[in-house]
């Protein structure tokens, strides 16, 4: 009895050991539900440095948030990308004490000893440019001039060859698309996905909105008032790209070619990626390799206008996935 409780014993140490070192077994040889359970009991393991960074992008300055945890170890990092009409902050989340959406998402990463670099798309928060300019395309080119800042210049810091993306709503589109494109991207997370950008965008901005940026002048741009049925959400000042984009890249066509690991995150409540679950079942259907599918009975950003506690499922969510996969 007094063996079996002593190997039991060294069994519990060896456990922790693993999971405080960050590289352990466990990490990788756990499954993701287990991890998601862990990691909600076992709280914070690192603690985090940040900074504000800069780089650049066909000439123009990308400005971004680079949190490190202190691991024993260079960390993985995953860059993370904001929905349409954010920034890399975005707002506040109820019953936090302040904390801002994007905030959270990099202190939760970094407690479990991943690294985040949140960027602003050029035309977007503190970055150069002007909205009009902002498009799939642009934003498909941000990502990857931000994987080419990491590879470059964290190398010392950070473990470049386990890098993953995290993105939002339109983000979510933009990270699977840039995936697919980009071998360095070892694992992805997606939040409310945009799985088809017309009726996505047809429902926020009208048809006959659409249409008219369709049928504008090269270079043009067009104020656009977004609802999202009663709640006006602003108006944005949208250059035909945009309006082009939505209506000539898919991200399902693309998903097809990414085949490295795959996390869909979404509200049954959605109603902007709508009808839920289908559209993430859409990128299920032609994403090969591993992957899941995570449900939540929340709106299209987890409840976060109201409560963290949905939101928070969210980011142990992405945790998880990337202590699995990365």
């Amino acid at each position: 009895m007094y063996l079996k409780k002593s190997i039991l014993m060294i069994a519990v140490v060896v456990l922790s050991v693993s999971w405080m070192a960050g590289k352990g077994n466990i990490s990788k040889n756990a499954s993701v539900e287990e991890i998601f359970q862990y990691i909600q009991t076992v709280g914070p393991r690192y603690t985090y440095h940040q900074q504000v960074v800069t780089f650049k992008n066909e000439g123009m300055n990308l400005v971004a948030t680079l949190v490190i945890p202190a691991t024993p170890q260079k960390p993985p990092i995953v860059l993370t990308f904001n929905g349409f009409g954010e920034d890399r902050f975005y707002k506040i989340v109820p019953g936090t004490g302040g904390e801002y959406y994007y905030d959270r998402l990099s202190r939760f990463l970094a407690e479990q000893g991943i690294a985040t670099l949140r960027v602003d798309y050029r035309g977007s928060g503190a970055s150069d440019g002007t909205f009009n300019m902002l498009c799939f395309s642009t934003q498909i080119s941000d990502v990857s001039a931000s994987i080419d800042y990491v590879q470059k210049n964290l190398r010392n810091r950070v473990d470049c060859e386990h890098l993953g993306l995290v993105g939002h709503s339109q983000g979510g589109l933009v990270s699977s698309i840039a995936a697919a494109r980009d071998k360095r991207v070892k694992a992805v997370t997606v939040w409310s996905a945009v799985a088809n950008p017309p009726t996505t965008f047809e429902f926020l901005c009208t048809k006959e909105k659409m249409r008219e940026g369709l049928n504008l002048p090269d270079g043009g741009s067009l104020i656009v008032p977004v609802w999202i049925e009663t709640f006006f959400y602003g108006n944005f000042d949208l250059g035909k790209c945009f309006f082009q984009d939505v209506y000539s890249i898919d991200p399902i066509a693309e998903i097809k070619n990414y085949k490295g690991p795959f996390m869909y995150i979404g509200g049954l409540q959605d109603i902007i990626v709508s009808p839920q679950p289908y559209s993430g079942e859409l990128y299920m259907k032609y994403h090969t390799g591993t992957e899941k599918l995570i449900m939540l009975d929340t709106d299209h950003e987890f409840n976060s206008d109201y409560y963290p506690e949905d939101y928070d499922k969210t980011l142990y969510w992405t945790a998880a996935w990337f202590i699995k996969t990365l």
